[in-house]
């Protein structure tokens, strides 16, 4: 279990590990904020028992909507007002945003204002999967804790998505790849999986290397640049379009 900051800064960029230990984490820093007891988070006070159990009010949810894949500039903007508002029970109000990553550049514009120059008792958790994403300005004003990577078994279908398309970036058929490219664009991966498939197709053409050692290299040293990108640059587009690119230039 990691060891919670003491004491609690204002505000953390919480990343790595899967989304339910960022979420646990998250989950014992919120109790801590709002902890009556003497050595916090008790988990047996009043606060303690409402933040386990997602009742306190002066607790703060911020995610996509359920419709949506990215936390719009409103919500953020609702988020701000909300904050200036004294807390309800407590001392402390928490504001969690889960994934952070999530936010477009306007919600992160509309967030840093309050990250900067926000009450003395607010407290902002936010959860990347991939913290690139975030503008520098929203990063540089939190305190970074990074999680240790979780070992997951990898899906069944995305393993057999990704022995597929790496048997056919190795083949070298630009038509045959760029109708896979295509179809995978148009199913609008999320760039978390998007990020994990790069990642497996890559494990598989290593495997096969000794088939073709030159075509492997080459197609070997596209994923890994492509996979460095996506980090920041998430779109499916931009991302299989670049490969498909670098592969049949």
């Amino acid at each position: 279990m990691t060891d919670l900051p003491n004491p609690l800064s204002h505000a953390y960029l919480i990343s790595g590990g899967g989304g339910d230990s960022r979420a646990a984490l998250a989950g014992r820093m919120t109790a801590a904020y709002l902890c009556r007891g003497e050595h916090p988070p008790c988990g047996r006070c009043g606060p303690c028992r409402k933040a386990a159990a997602g009742t306190h009010p002066d607790v703060w949810r911020a995610s996509p909507a359920p419709d949506k894949r990215e936390i719009a500039v409103d919500q953020i903007r609702a988020l701000r007002s909300d904050a200036y508002i004294r807390p309800n029970e407590g001392a402390r109000k928490v504001y969690i945003i889960d994934p952070a990553d999530a936010m477009n550049p306007a919600a992160q514009n509309a967030l840093l204002k309050v990250l900067e120059e926000g009450p003395a008792y607010a407290a902002f958790l936010l959860l990347a999967a991939q913290p690139g994403l975030l503008l520098d300005t929203v990063r540089s004003r939190c305190e970074p804790i990074a999680l240790p990577p979780e070992e997951d078994a990898p899906d069944p279908a995305l393993l057999e998505q990704a022995a597929a398309l790496a048997r056919l970036l190795l083949a070298g058929d630009e038509l045959a790849c760029a109708q896979a490219l295509v179809g995978l664009e148009l199913d609008k991966p999320k760039p978390g999986r998007l990020l994990a498939l790069l990642a497996q197709v890559e494990a598989q053409v290593s495997r096969r290397l000794a088939q073709d050692p030159r075509r492997g290299a080459q197609v070997l040293r596209a994923l890994k640049t492509c996979r460095e990108n996506a980090a920041y640059n998430p779109g499916a587009g931009l991302t299989l379009g670049w490969l498909q690119t670098q592969l049949f230039q």
